[in-house]
């Protein structure tokens, strides 16, 4: 048998027997008009995008696709990447996506964009001295679902950005990341804007005990998308 059967051959077993391969394609195949409405429509895409990618290159239809071989389990919980060295936001092949599901995809992959490309080494260590301050349960299923801490804190940045807290809208104002007024208009988006009266309120002295607050905004359940370096 020729040497490149062999290996191909090799290939599959491996495949079949230990994982399989997951196709990623640019996020507007099938879905550009879709990606674009969402970019302008909705508020936290708006911004970001409007800022770091205003001519929506990451969402260009334009680019090849790649494979990824993971587990079986794992196929279904990875929605999506991001490449720096396209620079392209990619969607899975095979997942039919509900526009909140799309929405969430575009908000964890941008924050990929962001950290590789925008920000400084300062500002990196300075989102993670905020996520030490104010803790949050996507640190821990980061470090559970991401084998490499490589990845740690892009994964940590880009979660947390996907369903940012009113005290991350307010850290990303801090570092330059996103105007006041952008910071504003964040928080008086009504989940935002209760979650902010809620800390306020919990702040004030008084003889009852505090309700525990967990205004997380973090669904650790929701789409795991994927690492940022495939």
């Amino acid at each position: 048998m020729p040497c490149h059967a062999m290996f191909a051959l090799i290939l599959l077993l491996a495949l079949l027997t230990g994982g399989c391969a997951t196709t990623y394609v640019p996020i507007s195949w099938g879905f550009g008009e879709k990606v674009q409405q969402l970019s302008r429509s909705d508020l936290t895409l708006a911004i970001l995008f409007n800022r770091y990618d205003p001519d929506r290159q990451t969402l260009r239809v334009s680019g090849a696709s790649f494979d990824e071989v993971m587990m079986p389990s794992e196929v279904m919980r990875h929605l999506g990447a991001y490449r720096p060295d396209t620079k392209l936001i990619y969607r899975n092949l095979y997942h039919q996506y509900n526009d909140q599901e799309l929405r969430s995809l575009m908000c964890h992959e941008l924050a990929h964009h962001i950290w590789f490309g925008s920000m400084t080494h300062k500002q990196r260590e300075a989102w993670g001295l905020h996520l030490e301050a104010n803790p949050t349960p996507v640190r821990a299923m980061v470090r559970r679902v991401y084998p490499r801490p490589a990845d740690y804190d892009t994964e940590d940045f880009a979660f947390t950005v996907e369903r940012a807290r009113a005290v991350d809208i307010e850290a990303l104002a801090r570092m330059n990341l996103i105007t006041a007024q952008e910071r504003d208009a964040l928080l008086s988006e009504p989940k935002l804007a209760r979650e902010r009266e809620e800390v306020l309120s919990e702040s004030k002295p008084t003889q009852q005990p505090l309700a525990t607050h967990n205004g997380s905004g973090i669904s650790v359940a929701g789409p795991e998308v994927s690492k940022a370096d495939p």
